[in-house]
């Protein structure tokens, strides 16, 4: 067998053009699928920051449909857990984590706790920039908000936000009516 100048080898493969081309293409593919990941990871941040304030809210409504309903309008109403939290923050802290529940606050300070998830009990990872709030409004039978003071009805309504400012302002909010029944 001889072989002239121009004729093929017949043997099956790649130029080195197509080659270059392929490994282009795959970059190029291989660069958009790499990009979703962070956008990915924001997203799982975002939900479960999400997840972390719905439980908080939750849990504090628990807490205040345990309570007595004359604490509505005097313990809990115009709460807010910033400078609670800064006590825990502060050296030596105020309280310490877990919270005696012999101690006067102690719905609060836990809730502060939760919040940092700070102490036993809690996962150590608390919600980042977060803080709680609690409104208590007296509302008439038809659920207008009645601005008498004192109330003269029977029934609160009680709003609990919780908002965190990492990765922009959120919030989550759970809204909830609470009848005299004592």
């Amino acid at each position: 067998m001889s072989l002239t100048i121009g004729e093929p080898l017949g043997r099956p493969g790649l130029t080195l053009i197509e080659v270059l081309f392929a490994i282009s293409v795959m970059a190029i593919g291989l660069l958009g699928v790499a990009s979703m990941f962070p956008a990915g990871l924001r997203s799982v941040i975002t939900g479960g920051h999400t997840s972390k304030a719905t439980t908080l809210v939750r849990e504090m409504v628990e807490m205040i449909r345990a309570d007595t309903f004359a604490n509505l309008d005097t313990y809990y109403n115009g709460f807010d857990t910033t400078p609670l939290t800064t006590g825990l923050m502060t050296v030596p802290p105020t309280f310490t984590c877990p919270v005696n529940p012999a101690l006067p606050d102690h719905n609060k300070k836990k809730w502060a706790c939760d919040m940092l998830g700070a102490g036993a009990g809690t996962s150590g990872q608390g919600l980042p920039e977060g803080y709680g709030t609690v409104r208590v409004d007296c509302v008439n039978p038809n659920g207008a908000i009645n601005t008498s003071v004192p109330c003269p009805t029977e029934l609160r309504l009680v709003t609990v936000t919780v908002t965190w400012t990492s990765q922009g302002s959120r919030s989550v909010s759970l809204v909830t009516y609470v009848a005299k029944t004592e």
